[in-house]
C-alpha cells in the first residue's frame, strides 16, 4: 500500500511539473559542453560511452545523413554495418543538431531521469515497512512479555499460600490456554484441600464418636465378666444372664468395629493397593464358605453349596476377602428368610471366578435404612482385587455376583 500510495504521488509529480523537461535540457547542455570542451569526433565511441555511463539514465543515438554512427542501448553491430537507417517515427523535438570536431550530426537522446526516484522511492518504502514491521513485532513481543511477567508474579503469589488469587487470562492464544489451566488446577486445589479438611473433620468427630460408643458397652462387658470371673452372682439363672448380657456387648462391640472398619475402608482415599498372596483357590473359598454356614446353621438358616472342585490358584487379600464374607452374610442372617435355603453356586469360566449368593428376602420384619457402607465396602475390595462386585434384589430375592480373577487351575 505505501509503494502504490509513494509511486502515483511521485508520478503525479512528474507530470504536472517541469521536472522532467528541465532534466533532459540539463542532459544535452552537459552533452554538448562535453562535445565542444573535449573536441569529440563521431567516430570516438568509448569516450561518448563513457559520458553515458557517467550519467546513467540518459542513452545515445548519434545518426548522419539518416544512418546511425552510434548508439548506447545495444546497437553496436548496427553500428558497425551502418545498415541502421534513421527511424521517421521519432519525434523532431527530441532530435538535436550537433557540431562534432570532424562534421555535424543529429542526436537522438532518451532520458530515464524518474526511475531514479523511483528507486530512491521504493528503498524507502522498504526501509519504512521493515521499521514499522520491527516496531509491530516489538510491541506485540512487550505485551506478551509483560503477561509473562505478570503470570509469574500471579503463580508466586499463589505459590506464597493465597491460593484464592485468581490467575489473569487475556486474549486467545497458547499463554491464555496456560493461565487457564493454572486457574482450573487452582480450583481443583482448593476443592481437594477442602475435601480433605472437611474428611478430617469427619473422621476427627467419628473417632470420637466411635470412641464413646465402644467404651460404653465395653465397660459394661468387662463388668459382667469381672462378676462372672469372681462368681458375685447368686444364682445359677444370675449367671446365665450375666453371660447372656455379655454375649449382647460383645456383639455390639462387633457391629460398632464393623462400621468403623467400612467406613475407612470406603472413605479412605489415600491408601495403598492391597498385597495380594497367593492361595489354593478352592480350599480358600470352601473355608470362607465354610465359616459362615456354621454361623448360617446357629441362627436357623439352611442352605444348598454347589461348590467347584477342581483346584485353582488365586491372588487375594485374606484379610478383605474374608470381611466381604463376613459382610454379605450378616446381612443374610439380619434380613434372609430361615425357611428358604440359601444357594450358594460357584463356577469357573475360563481365567474367572464367579460366585453367587443368594437368599429370600423375610418380608415380616422391617428393614432398618442404611447407609450403604456395607456394600460400598464389598465393591472397594473387589474391584482392588480387579474383580467386579455386584448385587440384584426382586420384590423376595436378594443375589450377590462377586468375580474374581484366577491364575491358572491346579493339577
Amino acid at each position: 500500500m505505501l509503494h502504490t500510495a509513494s509511486e502515483g504521488l511521485l508520478e503525479n509529480y512528474l507530470i504536472k511539473t517541469s521536472f522532467i523537461k528541465n532534466q533532459q535540457n540539463n542532459a544535452l547542455s552537459a552533452f554538448q559542453d562535453f562535445v565542444a570542451e573535449n573536441r569529440i569526433a563521431t567516430t570516438d565511441h568509448e569516450r561518448m560511452a563513457a559520458w553515458v555511463r557517467n550519467e546513467k539514465y540518459v542513452n545515445v543515438y548519434l545518426f548522419k545523413d539518416n544512418l546511425l554512427l552510434f548508439a548506447t542501448d545495444g546497437y553496436k553491430s548496427a553500428t558497425q554495418s551502418r545498415e541502421y537507417l534513421f527511424n521517421t517515427a521519432i519525434n523532431d523535438q527530441l532530435i538535436y543538431n550537433l557540431e562534432f570536431s570532424d562534421t555535424n550530426a543529429r542526436v537522438y537522446m532518451e532520458f530515464f531521469f524518474e526511475y531514479k526516484y523511483y528507486y530512491i522511492v521504493t528503498i524507502l518504502n522498504v526501509a519504512v515497512s521493515v521499521l514499522a514491521f520491527i516496531v509491530l513485532i516489538l510491541i506485540f513481543f512487550n505485551q506478551k512479555t509483560s503477561y509473562i511477567s505478570r503470570l509469574e508474579q500471579e503463580i508466586k503469589i499463589l505459590e506464597g499460600g493465597n491460593l484464592d488469587y485468581p490467575i489473569s487470562i487475556r486474549g486467545n492464544d497458547e499463554l491464555s490456554s496456560l493461565a487457564a489451566s493454572i486457574n482450573e488446577m487452582r480450583t481443583s486445589f482448593i476443592e481437594r484441600l477442602n475435601s480433605e479438611n472437611n474428611a478430617k473433620v469427619a473422621n476427627r468427630e467419628l473417632i470420637a464418636a466411635m470412641s464413646h460408643d465402644l467404651r460404653t458397652p465395653l465397660t459394661a462387658l468387662l463388668g459382667y465378666l469381672d462378676i462372672i470371673k469372681y462368681e458375685k452372682y447368686k444364682t445359677h439363672e444370675d449367671l446365665i444372664k450375666y453371660i447372656h448380657n455379655s454375649r449382647d456387648k460383645a456383639y455390639q462391640i462387633k457391629q460398632l468395629s464393623d462400621k468403623l472398619f467400612e467406613y475407612f475402608t470406603v472413605f479412605k482415599t489415600d491408601e495403598d493397593d492391597l498385597e495380594l498372596d497367593a492361595f489354593n483357590g478352592n480350599e480358600l473359598i470352601d473355608q470362607l464358605i465354610d465359616e459362615q454356614l456354621l454361623i448360617l446353621q446357629n441362627n436357623g438358616f439352611q442352605f444348598h453349596l454347589d461348590a467347584f472342585e477342581q483346584p485353582f490358584k488365586i491372588h487375594v487379600h485374606l484379610v478383605s476377602i474374608r470381611r466381604v464374607f463376613d459382610n454379605i452374610f450378616s446381612n443374610i442372617i439380619k434380613y434372609g428368610n430361615k425357611s428358604v435355603p440359601i444357594n450358594i453356586r460357584s463356577n469357573i469360566s475360563g481365567q474367572h471366578l464367579s460366585l453367587t449368593i443368594e437368599n429370600h428376602v423375610n418380608t415380616d420384619i422391617k428393614k432398618e435404612i442404611g447407609t450403604g457402607i456395607g456394600i460400598k465396602t464389598c465393591a472397594r475390595i473387589i474391584e482392588k482385587h480387579h474383580g467386579h462386585f455386584s448385587i440384584s434384589q426382586t420384590k423376595e430375592i436378594f443375589t450377590v455376583q462377586i468375580s474374581l480373577a484366577i491364575q491358572d487351575r491346579l493339577n
